[in-house]
């Protein structure tokens, strides 16, 4: 006599908590699809969390595409046998989409204010948005010293020169970094995690290179990454430009000593990745209804003007 018969449950319904109903119930009707239902299929086969949230990254998108009256083609192969994610079809205009989830999760963050010690620095005559982080409980005195050794800091300091302050007993209390200049004429701050700075600009960037071993030849191709922080927004942007930089070769705009520029690091940079014209993310939250992508074109590429209107139009994009 057979024992009794066990039925695991789909990834939709195992890991269903935290995620938007909407898109859930939108996601099985897709289930008879010739083209979705291949999306439907691999959520309800996956039992591994993270795996899970980069499929339903990808199926958030199709959702988002599908709104806004588009055609898609699920998982097509590249004549050299690599996978495209979606086939994009809008009127007569056709593009391919590479999707990839970034999982930046970090410890849970606390509300962060600037303190009015902090603002302090804030009224230095230098035009840069600097990244603070300081100590959890810090005191009155611990705050001073601080304070005190970054602005001196700041004085002299350039972009990306960062400094890590410490009381008399080698205790850190906090560090700050020259991230970006800025329109602005005095210092702005920012404020992070007391853990320290995290730079995903690296792991971005890997995600680019992967992405474009996966364009269809001779295609409009696009990248979308998301990721799990808004703050990530400025790393995809580090990626594809490059660092920010001081640029002593270039003649600095008027009223200001310094020009600023972005650095060789950039998946964008000079001719690198020359068939990839555009590139997007988008803050990644499972548990909200709709996404909001931020679209960069590259300056210097010949595009198809209805092509840039409907990836602008696709991707509420800034071109």
């Amino acid at each position: 006599m057979s024992g009794p018969t066990t039925h695991t449950a789909g990834g939709l319904d195992q890991f269903r908590d935290g995620l938007d109903a909407g898109v859930v119930e939108a996601i099985h009707g897709w289930s008879d699809d010739p083209q979705l239902g291949k999306l439907y299929s691999s959520l309800q086969a996956i039992h591994d969390r993270e795996q899970f949230l980069d499929t339903y990254a990808e199926a958030m998108v199709a959702r988002h595409l599908l709104g806004r009256d588009c055609r898609l083609k699920v998982e097509v192969l590249t004549p050299s046998g690599r996978t495209c994610d979606f086939e994009v079809q809008r009127g007569d205009q056709r593009f391919f989409l590479h999707v990839k989830h970034l999982n930046t999760d970090r410890p849970v963050r606390k509300q962060l204010t600037v303190s009015s010690r902090l603002r302090y620095l804030e009224r230095i005559a230098r035009p840069y948005v600097v990244s603070v982080h300081l100590r959890d409980h810090l005191d009155d005195a611990g705050m001073q010293t601080f304070v005190t050794s970054a602005a001196a800091f700041i004085q002299r300091a350039r972009i990306g020169d960062e400094l890590v302050v410490r009381d008399d007993n080698e205790v850190e209390l906090g560090g700050c970094r020259i991230v970006a200049p800025w329109k602005g004429e005095r210092v702005i701050v920012v404020l992070g995690l007391p853990t320290g700075f995290v730079d995903e600009a690296p792991r971005i960037r890997r995600l680019m290179r992967k992405a474009y071993q996966q364009f269809m030849p001779g295609a409009t191709n696009v990248i979308l990454i998301c990721s799990s922080h808004v703050e990530d927004a400025e790393d995809f942007a580090t990626a594809l430009l490059g660092s920010h930089i001081e640029r002593w070769d270039a003649q600095p705009p008027r009223g200001r000593r310094v020009a600023h520029g972005r650095d060789a690091d950039g998946f964008w940079h000079g001719k690198r990745a020359p068939g990839s014209f555009g590139a997007g993310w988008f803050h990644f939250r499972p548990e909200a209804a709709a996404l909001q992508c931020r679209l960069w074109l590259r300056r210097d590429a010949s595009i198809d003007p209805d092509v840039k209107q409907m990836l602008v139009d696709l991707f509420n994009g800034n071109s």
